[in-house]
């Protein structure tokens, strides 16, 4: 369903709910004092919110021990949850995990990516947390889920668009997986036929949209060989691109990470090398994102360096909007220290980076085998943490176990605001998600939301946006995987907001002419079939009363008074008419503003003027939701 509009009328739909740092942020390892300094033979991290309380919660995957779940307390404290959430004691060789809502029914299920030995196929468990208290298998009722070859990581991806969230697994000595997502938990292979057939080494992998498409693309790094940068055709299929675009980069790939390290939109690829010896013969490598599906190796000049590249991930940590890189250099045979890289444009077409291992305090605990690691804001406070997952292979038990850290980031003095995404038509966690933050210096911040980045880790799912010194946001714009765009006005700065899709056919942005909404922006709520409305005067004093119309989407002269306001902020709840239903929200003039945007004499106002803009919304209807 799309809107029409007579000639003239100018239409806003809309859903609301400085570059340089202040200070570099320092991070202070709260792990003995939160109880989550475990010992383990640590690979991926999780950080979700999996009971629904709104605190983060922890999981570390291990490697032949039992995979540790930490429910956190009010305090930001954790507690063992694994008898609580009934979780098996089973000692199997977790690689990593997927935690996301692969049911669309509301909370976080997870899927477990094990290493492939005999009996240790995957597993996928149901979140039923909020009706019987504990997570339930369901591998064997999942289809092809419980995949037996040996695996060594997995992401998440909506790869055909239907609202389903997909799965994709990498194993080092077969093919890769794909696994479809037909709903109610059932999964079945389409590896063949989506074009995964080669055999390789494969390692760790990431999604994302590196030539913005709209279809979700994959990147996988190759232990042996060249890389694999797979190209969703939109058709089911994928081809993989890696050497037209250049960035095959053969051998000790142990990933590859598709991430915006320039915020132009546009994502670029990080390969982090494995080497088995220091000083390491080479270098892990980046490439900028040419716009034209190909990439420029940028390596040289970001002076990037060389080492035991096993544990890795993106993320903002310094709150400054621009992607940081973790490493964990996890050997079997040695520790070393983990590497904290800050990435920035260079302004010479390339990035710039700079060590901050030491001054940002990860360095503190001395040398570490680590290997996966997870980011989110544990403790709510706008600043990044991190959790840390330790320890080697389980083959020399008293050498290989080592603590876990949680490094909670510092308040360094830089702004943010953060979004919690529902999707509707989208899969519900809105893996896929894509926005930018247009901030008070005119400076764009990209993000993804992403589930399986890195070491097979789950991130928060909480899309946070560091703008640094800049002082606050102008507009988000939001796009969602369904293809809606979303545009969010002068969003309150240090908040997390709530942002539930809009329903199909919604349309989603600015004024035609390109202009701002002037003031306060209106926001809209759902519960069940009701919305809410809620606004502020966004004009003069004397401009502060509004009129709400309710009409018929295509016949906009059926819009007749719902209610009227009286001034100052105001909040109505409505319960949408039979049929395709659209509420007009029209603030009063010094003149009377009539239909289609017409003063009372019939002038058509002009929508740049600086008056009050009219707003339309539209609701579900019927049973959409």
């Amino acid at each position: 369903m799309r809107l029409t509009r007579p000639a003239g009328w100018f239409l806003l739909v809309l859903l609301v709910c400085g570059n340089q740092l202040l200070a570099e942020t320092i991070f202070t390892d709260t792990a003995p004092a939160t109880g989550t300094d475990i010992t383990s033979y640590g690979r991926g991290s999780v950080m979700v919110d999996f009971d629904g309380d709104g605190l983060l919660d922890l999981v570390a995957a291990n490697d032949y021990m039992v995979n540790q779940f930490y429910r956190q307390l009010p305090d930001h404290t954790f507690v063992s949850a694994n008898d609580e959430w009934g979780i098996p004691p089973h000692n199997r060789h977790t690689w990593g995990m997927l935690a996301a809502d692969f049911d669309n029914d509301g909370d976080d299920d997870f899927y477990v990516v094990n290493l492939g030995y005999p009996g240790e196929r995957n597993q996928l468990f149901r979140n039923d947390i909020n009706t019987l208290g504990v997570f339930t298998e369901v591998s064997l009722t999942s289809g092809d889920a419980p995949i037996w070859p040996r695996n060594f990581s997995g992401t998440t991806l909506d790869y055909n668009n239907d609202g389903l969230l997909d799965i994709f697994v990498t194993s080092p000595n077969f093919h890769n997986f794909l696994l479809r997502n037909d709903g109610d938990l059932v999964f079945t292979d389409v590896s063949a036929a989506a074009g995964f057939v080669e055999e390789d080494a494969f390692r760790h992998c990431s999604t994302g949209d590196f030539n913005n498409d709209g279809w979700m693309d994959i990147a996988v790094g190759n232990y042996t060989g060249p890389n694999y940068l797979y190209k969703n055709n939109g058709d089911g299929t994928f081809t993989n691109v890696a050497a037209e675009a250049g960035v095959e980069s053969p051998t000790f790939n142990f990933g590859l990470v598709l991430e915006d390290f320039d915020n132009d939109g546009w994502q670029d690829i990080w390969a982090p090398k494995y080497y088995l010896e220091l000083p390491a013969p080479g270098t892990s490598q980046i490439f900028r994102n040419n716009r034209d599906g190909t990439f420029t190796n940028v390596t040289s000049s970001a002076q990037m360096t060389g080492q035991t590249d096993m544990g890795h991930t993106t993320g903002d940590v310094d709150g400054d909007g621009y992607p940081d890189i973790y490493i964990g250099t996890g050997h079997p045979g040695f520790k070393s220290f983990d590497i904290l890289l800050h990435v920035e444009p260079d302004g010479h077409g390339g990035f710039a980076t700079t060590d901050m291992s030491d001054s940002s305090g990860i360095t503190s605990n001395g040398e570490t085998r680590c290997h996966g690691m997870a980011l989110g804001d544990y403790d709510q406070d706008g600043f990044i943490d991190i959790y840390v997952n330790n320890g080697g292979p389980p083959t020399d038990p008293e050498e290989q176990l080592q603590e876990n850290f949680l490094w909670r980031g510092q308040d360094n003095g830089t702004h943010w605001v953060a979004l919690q995404l529902t999707g509707v038509a989208s899969n519900r966690t809105a893996v896929g998600a894509r926005a930018y933050a247009v901030t008070s210096t005119g400076r764009q911040v990209h993000r993804i939301l992403r589930v399986g980045h890195g070491f097979a880790n789950t991130d928060s799912h909480i899309m946070h946006f560091g703008i640094g010194s800049d002082e606050a946001v102008e507009r988000i714009v939001l796009t969602w995987p369904s293809g809606t765009v979303q545009t969010i006005f002068s969003p309150p700065m240090s908040q997390t907001l709530n942002i539930i899709e809009p329903s199909a056919g919604v349309l989603a942005g600015q004024v035609p002419n390109g202009a701002d909404l002037p003031g306060a922006p209106l926001t809209l709520g759902r519960a069940g079939d009701d919305i809410t409305l809620t606004w502020s005067a966004s004009c003069s004093a004397g401009d502060s009363d509004y009129d709400v119309y309710e009409g018929t989407l295509g016949d906009y002269a059926s819009h007749e008074p719902r209610s009227c306001s009286t001034g100052g902020q105001t909040t109505e709840t409505l319960t949408p008419s039979a049929g395709n239903t659209y509420y007009l929200v029209v603030p009063r003039n010094s003149v009377w503003e009539g239909s289609f945007g017409t003063a009372s004499g019939g002038v058509q106002r002009d929508p740049g003027a600086n008056a009050c803009l009219a707003q339309s919304v539209e609701p579900c209807s019927g049973s959409e939701e």
